[in-house]
């Protein structure tokens, strides 16, 4: 018998063929449990947009390669779900869920789940029976429970059956910060913790958790869906209903974590019910319980470990400003200490495109206590920086400058180190020459004042001389050096680079890009493509632009190529998706 035909109850159906032509870029969707249609909601625009494209393809015979963002399969799967309580051509479903579950095998056993729910409904038993032939769908036959949570994590938790249970009720998550396993394994306790609070409180007004969520799920069911109680539909609805909102209790309980160990994303915890009704019930009652629960128990939860510390940092990559303040808040005044704490806090940052940031701020604040620790942390912060994507090459304040350095020889002795360190990349070697810059006498400038004071006034001179005697000495092909005379008894030295004029941008050539849109996107790229609002206020203010007018240009500017906006606007974030920006960064 011909593979692509289906006999349904007597009809005869062909099942299209799959259209390989129909490959574009698919917006990613990180991987979470997808219990409804209604989880269509919780993406972003981009995704949203694009489920719209992928919809009509698959009702037009054409099937896109999702790239594994399985996220679309599951939503189209309960978007048809949808369809059929309009409809209700139970062939038609079958056709749909079966090429579905072909083209994207990931549906497969939920659709025939699902399916079979559907025919239960009609009291169709002949083409249950058929199907269960046909799929080898009986019990026992496939392990439903793969992908849940209770299954996954009952030997590492050491669950019993109840929490198993409790816990197959949820899908993983898979997102970032859920995959960091020390993370995901807190949120699973601290969900563990809340429910049983939460059962706690409801059996004290002779209620339970449960039986809160059911009556929740009757409003919803009858509210919303229009469903008449006791239905088969209605039936369904309830145990649907009820484990969204498990997931969504869940969601709260990981912002708990995140929170807690400084990850400033959130997932959105928002419902697609939004009647009175179920407000009162459901944020009024449930959630307020939850939440203080929250309150109480997510301080009890573990420290990171260090693998989970190098992962939130290089997920967040302002993360240790949290830890910059509690070293600075307590510092007594060891310097040793506190050199030694921020290489820890390095170490642990190295997988942060920032983590030059931290030791700059270090040096700045070590300045006032202990010249030599500051100099130390002002050279970690060029080792960082000669890392990164763009070597900054911050120069210290010139008001800093004057604490550290009382002489000009001070100043010349480290910005020779510093020259010497970008060149040869050298940190021990730079380092260990950090004391001499206080104790070694270097050789020192004959200067006839007398005949310099009758050519310049003041000691112009002297800076000129100075420049001509470094230049000799020190630079080189890359590297120049400034000198510039504060006063009579001051001078500020700053190392340059020659070839600073001479950048060759990294983003693609086909697209006019001016120096502010440049550096903007190396600030998206250093904050790991998602920047906070206010972030981008403080850039665009600094270049006199206005930060709707700098997102707008670049949109505009990277659209021909990408043929859609680079930077989204999400709650308090801008983000560029990774596929996008490597399309507009040169090869």
């Amino acid at each position: 018998m011909d593979e692509s035909i289906i006999d349904v109850t007597g009809q005869s159906f062909t099942l299209p063929q799959s259209n390989s032509a129909s490959r574009r870029d698919v917006p990613y969707w990180g991987h979470e449990y997808v219990s409804s249609y209604a989880e269509i909601n919780n993406a972003g625009k981009e995704q949203r947009t694009f489920y719209k494209t992928f919809r009509a393809n698959f009702l037009g015979e054409i099937y896109m390669d999702i790239q594994g963002n399985s996220n679309y399969a599951f939503i189209l799967l309960f978007d048809l779900l949808n369809d059929y309580e309009n409809h209700k051509d139970a062939a038609r479903l079958e056709l749909q869920l079966k090429v579905l579950g072909t083209h994207y095998p990931k549906t497969k056993i939920y659709g025939i789940k699902f399916l079979i729910q559907k025919l239960n409904a009609r009291g169709d038993n002949d083409a249950i029976e058929r199907l269960r032939r046909e799929e080898n769908f009986y019990e026992g036959s496939y392990n439903e429970d793969y992908w849940k949570l209770g299954s996954k994590y009952k030997t590492k938790l050491n669950l019993g059956n109840d929490d198993v249970v409790l816990l197959n009720k949820l899908y993983n998550p898979d997102n970032n910060f859920f995959n960091i396993e020390f993370c995901g394994l807190e949120v699973l306790k601290l969900y563990l913790v809340a429910i049983k609070r939460l059962n706690e409180i409801y059996q004290k007004e002779t209620s339970t958790l449960d039986a809160e969520l059911i009556k929740i799920a009757d409003i919803i069911a009858i509210q919303h869906f229009k469903f008449v109680k006791g239905s088969g539909n209605y039936k369904y609805s309830l145990e649907t209903v009820v484990n969204e909102m498990h997931s969504n209790i869940f969601k709260h309980c990981e912002n708990a974590v995140r929170e807690y160990y400084g990850h400033k994303r959130k997932l959105n915890t928002d419902i697609a019910y939004t009647s009175i009704d179920i407000n009162n019930e459901y944020h009024g009652k449930l959630i307020i319980r939850l939440q203080k629960a929250l309150a109480i128990y997510a301080p009890t939860l573990s420290y990171p470990n260090r693998d989970a510390e190098l992962e939130l940092n290089a997920q967040n990559p302002a993360r240790w400003k949290i830890k910059y303040d509690e070293l600075t808040n307590v510092y007594k005044g060891d310097s040793k200490q506190f050199v030694s704490d921020f290489i820890i806090l390095g170490n642990l940052n190295k997988r942060n495109p920032a983590v030059e940031n931290i030791f700059y701020e270090a040096s700045k604040f070590m300045a006032q206590y202990d010249k030599i620790a500051s100099l130390r942390l002002y050279i970690y912060y060029l080792h960082y920086d000669l890392k990164s994507v763009k070597f900054d090459n911050k120069p210290l304040a010139k008001t800093i400058q004057k604490s550290l350095f009382t002489t000009n020889e001070q100043l010349h002795n480290f910005q020779i180190i510093v020259s010497e360190m970008v060149n040869d990349k050298e940190l021990d070697k730079a380092l260990n020459a950090i004391p001499k810059v206080y104790a070694a006498k270097r050789k020192k400038i004959q200067i006839d004042r007398d005949a310099i004071q009758q050519v310049h006034e003041k000691h112009s001179g002297t800076v000129e001389l100075l420049n001509e005697y470094l230049k000799d000495e020190y630079e080189d092909e890359t590297t120049a050096f400034k000198t510039e005379e504060i006063n009579a008894d001051e001078m500020v030295m700053e190392i340059t680079s020659k070839t600073a004029g001479q950048e060759i941008s990294v983003f693609n050539a086909g697209i006019s890009l001016t120096q502010i849109q440049c550096e903007i996107l190396e600030l998206f790229v250093k904050a790991n493509l998602t920047v906070y609002h206010h972030d981008i206020e403080i850039f665009a203010r600094s270049k006199g632009v206005f930060k709707n007018q700098l997102i707008e240009s670049l949109n505009e500017a990277c659209y021909d190529t990408l043929d859609d906006v680079l930077i989204e606007e999400e709650d308090e974030y801008y983000t560029i998706t990774e596929n996008y920006y490597q399309t507009i960064v040169a090869k």
